[in-house]
């Protein structure tokens, strides 16, 4: 079969994905190579709503609770009765993250979409399983629907090995997909000036603010950009929530440097995009150890790494970087050069790799 003669569908979920689509001047990242990918194969996307209330929703919405209370991740099984003939329709079905994968793979299982490639990017999950490791019969269910994928994607080498344990899978099933920035978008503008502030970012379950506040030196000011409800005791910290992307670029265009702080993972690559997207600005940034983090950056040329959950630490490095211009400049620029390995085109060419080997 050639490359034009496979047909690809990419699976997306909620409301976000349309913009990323439509329009034009919002960034790809989150498109995982479809916009350069379309150019090789025969690809199709389809966009899986959030909070669907039909028939079917209600039918297998306990299964899909249950599910979500003991993982912390989801299992939106309305996806194939709702677009069946898209999915039937298409050799290759390629979930861009494990709660669409399993939505998907649940019907696999239980004998349906049979002769379909399914590819499924894996992120959350090896971490995740400290919440349900006790719990045999979904570790059971879980490595279950994981075998019937064509090929499992993760976003570092570093995870591989807790995977094949945890879910007994085959490791030849497992590729390296590292995650790109779209560096067309998220770039420097020479025309907006720096100014006296640092700047952090997140809103996933996994950033960690309480280890940033209790760090941040009384004499800097941050601007956190976040809907969580913070403590932010009496220090110049600024709140921001509500932004559009472009105003997101000004701010790491404007700012000193970047904080990305998360709790301690072993497999998570948390903060990442985040991470890439002030480096594509050319910002330097202090990032959360984690070994899948470490796979892609190196400390001390690419970034600062701080022990995670460390306010000390953290602190130290804070006034280090914000103490030395040279030290914020040589880092920054090592990390903008960094980038091109890790860009949405870049997302694209290993994906074309992978399928033109299926």
């Amino acid at each position: 079969m050639s490359k034009v003669d496979k047909k690809i569908l990419y699976i997306f979920r909620g409301d976000m994905a349309k913009r990323l689509i439509g329009d034009k001047n919002f960034p790809k990242e989150f498109l995982y190579g479809l916009n350069y990918i379309k150019k090789e194969f025969n690809t199709d996307y389809i966009i899986a709503p959030r909070g669907t209330k039909n028939g079917i929703k209600k039918i297998i919405s306990i299964p899909e609770k249950f599910f979500s209370v003991i993982t912390k991740l989801g299992l939106p099984l309305e996806i194939y009765p709702l677009f069946k003939n898209k999915i039937n329709s298409s050799q290759i079905i390629f979930c861009v993250n494990e709660t669409i994968g399993f939505g998907v793979l649940f019907w696999k299982l239980f004998g349906f979409l049979k002769n379909k490639k399914i590819i499924c990017i894996v992120m959350s999950l090896p971490d995740r399983i400290k919440y349900f490791r006790w719990c045999y019969p979904v570790r059971w269910f879980i490595s279950k629907m994981l075998k019937k994928a064509s090929i499992i994607l993760t976003l570092s080498k570093y995870v591989h090995k807790d995977l094949i344990h945890d879910f007994k899978l085959d490791p030849k099933k497992i590729k390296i997909f590292y995650f790109g920035t779209d560096n067309n978008f998220w770039k420097s503008l020479p025309n907006i000036q720096e100014k006296n502030f640092i700047l952090s970012i997140g809103n996933d379950m996994n950033r960690d603010f309480d280890t940033l506040v209790n760090a941040l030196p009384t004499n800097i000011r941050l601007k956190i950009i976040t809907q969580k409800k913070l403590n932010i005791q009496e220090k110049k910290i600024e709140i921001i929530s509500g932004i559009s992307n472009k105003e997101l670029r000004n701010l790491y265009n404007q700012c000193l440097f970047v904080v990305i702080p998360s709790i301690k993972l072993k497999n998570e690559s948390s903060g990442l995009s985040c991470s890439l997207q002030a480096m594509a600005c050319r910002k330097a940034a202090i990032i959360s150890s984690a070994p899948p983090i470490e796979e892609i950056f190196e400390d001390n040329k690419h970034c600062l790494f701080y022990m995670p959950e460390n306010s000390n630490n953290l602190k130290e490095k804070i006034n280090l970087l914000y103490n030395d211009h040279d030290l914020r400049k040589k880092i920054a620029d090592n990390a903008f050069k960094n980038i091109e390995k890790f860009t949405n085109k870049k997302m694209a060419q290993r994906l074309n790799e992978i399928i033109s080997k299926i």
